[in-house]
């Protein structure tokens, strides 16, 4: 999988193409779609590092495509975005694997660094786990 994939599942255009391009501006490969049904489509034949997902979409909300995208890749970071936050849905978000919840409206640039820091904490727990692992199997005797 290339480094800095996204996918971005937001059902408003004007939002969806700024959001597109500002991450393609930084590097990031981005597919970007408006329902939860196109994301599951692309999921299907491509892994990415981050999903971006709003909370309110048509058909399947954010939080229903996180569960089901994270069974297909458990590796996938997912991040909900919502005008809309709630005690209930900040609960449901967290037992579907949603690694952070962002509250529109939001700075470009202030999800860019949350979205680096999440990426950062995401490879060294990655990494930890890969040590652990062999680790123990050094210790289940190898020697």
């Amino acid at each position: 999988m290339k480094d800095k994939t996204m996918l971005l599942v937001e059902d408003e255009d004007p939002l969806r193409e700024i959001l597109r391009e500002f991450f393609e501006n930084r590097g990031y490969e981005v597919v970007a779609v408006g329902s939860g049904e196109e994301a599951l489509e692309v999921i299907s034949n491509k892994k990415f590092q981050i999903g971006l997902f709003d909370l309110k979409l048509p058909g399947m909300d954010g939080i229903e495509l996180a569960r089901r995208a994270r069974e297909n890749d458990p590796d996938m970071l997912v991040l909900i975005m919502t005008g809309y936050p709630s005690e209930e849905s900040v609960k449901k978000a967290a037992e579907s694997g949603v690694y952070d919840y962002i509250v529109k409206p939001f700075h470009l640039e202030e999800l860019e660094k949350i979205i680096e820091q999440v990426t950062k904490e995401w490879r060294m727990s990655r990494e930890n786990r890969r040590l652990r692992k062999k680790l123990a199997d050094l210790e289940g005797g190898i020697w």
